[in-house]
């Protein structure tokens, strides 16, 4: 992170709340990592999914937004494929003050939740990033066959709902 992103970030109150996710995030894990950064990013999304068993689409799109990934939107379903948006600040921020911004971690999400919402075997990827207008198109493929990876799943993780009538807080 470079003395401009980091002015940038202090200024606006949402990025100073996730300065130290993005120090990690986008300088220090791509510094250790090298050329292997996207894979093991991808490889530690499924794992986090593991984990972080959703039961619905829905709370897919919720967990995203909870954790300070992005707004998360599916935008279709037809076949074997799925596409998705993911937007917000925190994510074209990242696109304008990194040059190869890592969205690996959130497909490698993706794919392990599809994966275990509807019983199939799914692979993520990014498939188009618009610095511009600040979002990534991501893509979840799906496979006819049942997941034969032998890792079992974790109890579903139950997300909280936030109060409709609380307005304490704007989202971001």
């Amino acid at each position: 992170m470079d003395n401009e992103v980091y002015k940038h970030f202090m200024t606006d109150d949402t990025m100073r709340d996730l300065l130290g996710q993005e120090l990690i995030r986008d300088s220090l894990i791509p510094e250790i990592l090298g050329k292997d950064v996207h894979e093991i990013s991808y490889w530690a999304g499924k794992h986090l999914a593991r984990d972080h068993r959703l039961a619905t689409y829905e709370d897919l799109e919720t967990f995203f937004k909870q954790f300070k990934f992005g707004d998360l939107k599916l935008l279709k379903r037809s076949g074997n494929q799925i596409s998705w948006q993911l937007s917000g600040k925190i994510v074209a921020q990242r696109l304008n003050a990194f040059d190869d911004p890592d969205f690996y971690l959130e497909s490698g999400f993706i794919a392990q939740s599809c994966q275990y919402i509807l019983n199939q075997q799914a692979e993520a990827e990014l498939e188009k990033a618009n610095v511009n207008k600040g979002f990534v198109l991501l893509s979840t493929y799906l496979s006819p066959d049942k997941p034969t990876d032998g890792q079992e799943a974790s109890a579903i993780f139950e997300i909280v709902q936030p109060d409709p009538d609380d307005n304490s807080k704007p989202d971001d």
